[in-house]
Parts: structure tokens; sequence; C-alpha cells
């Protein structure tokens, strides 16, 4: 199993039939490609889960780097797993909900354990998307 997390600037702001749109087709093909994640966005960027097999993250994540919606994608990390905590969803919109809760708070957990910059961007992104 693989977990990648990334950041990217998103050119849809926060406009919520957007990111519906987003969310609804990136589920669809999630399903297929048996992936999983969430999804947190601010009115200028966007953090990103995905979980699934090698093969099948590695092709959703070459799907999302051609997706005009966004640019400057950055991987915040990118690691073989034992397990899916992103299991129950092909994909998910944070929305500051009880339901999306353990996801945002394991990922709040981990940026404020990383010392890196993509880390502290993901961190703002997840605590303004909270709010």
């Amino acid at each position: 199993m693989r977990r990648v997390v990334y950041i990217s600037k998103s050119r849809v702001g926060s406009d919520p039939t957007e990111l519906d749109a987003i969310v609804a087709r990136s589920s669809a093909l999630n399903n297929v490609a048996g992936v999983t994640g969430m999804l947190w966005s601010n009115d200028a960027c966007f953090a990103q889960v995905l979980e699934g097999e090698h093969d099948a993250v590695d092709e959703t994540m070459k799907r999302i780097l051609a997706d005009p919606r966004h640019f400057d994608v950055e991987l915040v990390s990118d690691r073989t797993v034992t397990r899916r905590l992103f299991g129950e969803w092909a994909m998910i919109r944070s929305v500051g909900g009880s339901e999306t809760m353990a996801g945002t708070a394991f990922l709040v957990g981990f940026a404020m354990g990383e010392r890196t910059a993509s880390a502290h961007q993901l961190y703002q992104i997840l605590v303004a998307s909270e709010a």
C-alpha cells in the first residue's frame, strides 16, 4: 500500500460547486482504481491524501499532475504503509464535520512533526479548511 500527500495551488478558489465537481469526478475514477483519499482546500491551495496500490496511486498522480485546476504540485510525503487510514472513501472533501475529523487530525499531527516548508504549508491548509 502507498500513501501520497501533496499540496498545490488552486485555480478554482473556494467555489463549492467546482470543489464538489472535483470530488465527484475523483471519487468515480478512484473507485475504479481502488484508490482512497481526502481533499482539503482553502481559498488558494489544495492538500490531498491518496492511498492504494503503488501502480494505482502512480496513475492517479499522473492524472492529477495534468489537471489544469491547480498548479505547483508539491509532494509532501510518499510512503509505503501497511493499512489505509482513508479507506472508507474513494474521495471525500473535508468540510469541517465529524466524518472527516480523524483524517484531518492525522494529517495535522503529521504536518506538525515534519520540519519542512511543505509540511508547514500543509498544516496551514488543513487549519484553514477546518475553520
